[in-house]
């Protein structure tokens, strides 16, 4: 893709898939939560043609591959810099979601919302992360190194 512009983003509250295709990869460790690449059925398949140089159908392994790697390759890249920040972070594998309205969550979240508008079409990045504070380890015997109590 020759151009590729985010446009404003916002926050939102969701649920639910809110596009034909969908790339959801979850985020662990420091950060923690999802990350979801939502396009229209013409995005995707341009996605797959520009990755593969072939018109797969979306079902296609092909097809899920190659917008999986799109995922893992902008996903990856910021949980290097999240960690280069100091949030160590790891990425699961990519899944594939086809169809609006699938369950991703079992409670209504807050995400951010970042479109990104190539000459393709738009993809909507939503970010549903939250830092994690390190674990307070226990001492032996099931206490806290405080002594049980909040220090």
């Amino acid at each position: 893709m020759k151009s590729v512009v985010a446009d404003k983003p916002q926050m939102r509250k969701a649920i639910v898939t809110l596009h034909a295709v969908n790339v959801v990869i979850g985020v662990m460790g420091s950060v923690q939560g999802i990350v979801v690449y939502g396009m229209e059925l013409a995005m995707a398949k341009g996605i797959i043609r520009s990755m593969t140089g072939s018109d797969y159908p979306i079902t296609d392994p092909m097809a899920e591959s190659a917008l999986g790697e799109l995922a893992n390759l902008i996903t990856g890249y910021a949980s290097g810099m999240l960690e280069s920040a100091g949030w160590p972070s790891r990425i699961s594998p990519p899944r594939i979601v086809r169809g609006t309205g699938v369950r991703f969550a079992p409670t209504v979240i807050n995400m951010l919302t970042v479109p990104i508008i190539t000459e393709i079409g738009q993809i909507k990045i939503y970010l549903a992360l939250r830092e994690v504070l390190p674990k307070v380890a226990e001492a032996p015997g099931g206490q806290s190194p405080t002594g049980g109590m909040a220090g």
